[in-house]
């Protein structure tokens, strides 16, 4: 391969020797370009403008009130099989003092006491003043029958009597309170009735009771906002010669709610308002890793350039192209030293390549003689040959 680059050096050295000068010059001026020129950062482009975010309303439970009435009865009476239903006891086992709670109905015989827990329960941590009132209401109903007129109601009302059986007052500011309060309801409750109805004539009057429960309550501000009302229930306490039961509503709740604002969160990278942001251009470095190697290269072109101009002169373009041809059939010649009888026949050949050929069709190896610079062939005393040099022709024909 090297005779070869030699060949085409030695034929081309002007050309090349310009070239590659040319090259490395433009190599070095691009070098002190980039360092000269580093590059211009441009500045991040901003993005659009976005609108500011608006505000969200949400509505949430401000305040809460529940109230509920239980009713329960402790069981006065020994170990005894019964169930308090309306229809009559059935075979169950209640122990004595234990606490019977919102039954269908109570036994006057077991349970003669009946107590109301009145529950509230509540927003916590807001400060509630709450009044609880039970009151019995006892009217007198008269049938007027036939002596009514055509506007008039045939039952009226003649007397009313309204007992409060509790009243308390709180302060409610952990979310609960219950109040409670006991009843002997023959005693208390049914009795009292029987005495106003006794002053009335059986035949044309009715008496007609009802429990009323009344809880007012009061808040605290809440966010500047004072919440109070009234919460009303109206359950009825009925009975019969054996037993006793409550119905009708027994709970009562009221709910309030308000309005906030949510305000939404600034974004992070937002500019100050009114203020944009002043942005300019900015020279960077100049890519050195760049700069060094085309300065590296540019030098080594101008160095082969110089190199080429120096050695080209000194190549002989035959010996190159004898050597080419030699190393092209090297497989076919073989070196040795070439003695030659006068008494063979000699042919000359125009190349190796000529002689190579010959050996190759006679079968036989092509000796080279190196001191000579002869290639020879001998085929059935006839010897084939080709130099290099022709002067030394006749010095190894006289052999």
């Amino acid at each position: 391969m090297l005779p070869r680059l030699k060949l085409r050096v030695a034929g081309n050295d002007r050309p090349l020797t310009v070239g590659f000068v040319l090259l490395g010059v433009v190599l070095l001026l691009g070098s002190g370009y980039v360092f000269l020129t580093p590059p211009v950062e441009q500045p991040a482009t901003q993005p659009d403008p976005q609108p500011a975010p608006q505000p969200e309303t949400e509505e949430f439970e401000a305040f809460f009130l529940q109230v509920e009435l239980i009713d329960s009865a402790v069981l006065e009476t020994g170990s005894t099989e019964f169930a308090p239903t309306l229809s009559g006891p059935s075979q169950q086992i209640y122990e004595e003092d234990e606490v019977l709670t919102r039954q269908p109905a109570y036994f006057f015989q077991y349970t003669p006491e009946l107590t109301f827990n009145v529950t509230a329960n509540t927003t916590q941590n807001v400060s509630v003043e709450l009044t609880t009132r039970l009151r019995r209401e006892e009217e007198v109903v008269a049938d007027r029958g036939d002596e009514a007129d055509e506007d008039d109601e045939a039952n009226e009302v003649i007397y009313t009597n309204d007992r409060l059986l509790m009243y308390r007052q709180d302060t409610v500011t952990d979310g609960r309170v219950t109040n409670r309060r006991a009843f002997d309801v023959e005693n208390d409750l049914e009795e009292p009735a029987d005495d106003v109805a006794a002053d009335f004539p059986a035949s044309t009057t009715a008496l007609n009771t009802q429990l009323i429960l009344t809880v007012d309550y009061q808040t605290e501000p809440i966010n500047g906002t004072v919440y109070s009302g009234t919460l009303n229930m109206t359950p009825s306490l009925e009975s019969n010669s054996d037993a006793y039961w409550l119905t009708g509503d027994q709970q009562a709740n009221i709910s309030k709610t308000q309005t906030r604002t949510i305000e939404p969160a600034e974004p992070v990278d937002a500019e100050p308002s009114g203020q944009p942001a002043e942005q300019s251009e900015s020279t960077g470095e100049p890519n050195m890793g760049l700069v060094a190697l085309l300065a590296m290269l540019g030098s080594v072109a101008v160095a082969s350039g110089g190199a080429i101009a120096a050695k080209a002169p000194q190549f002989d373009e035959e010996e190159l192209k004898q050597e080419i041809a030699h190393n092209q059939y090297s497989e076919w010649i073989s070196e040795g030293d070439v003695l030659i009888d006068s008494d063979n026949e000699f042919v000359a050949v125009n190349s190796v390549k000529d002689l190579v050929n010959v050996g190759i069709d006679a079968n036989k190896r092509v000796i080279y003689d190196p001191d000579l610079s002869v290639y020879t062939v001998s085929d059935d005393g006839v010897t084939y040959y080709y130099t290099t040099e022709p002067a030394d022709l006749q010095r190894w024909a006289h052999l």
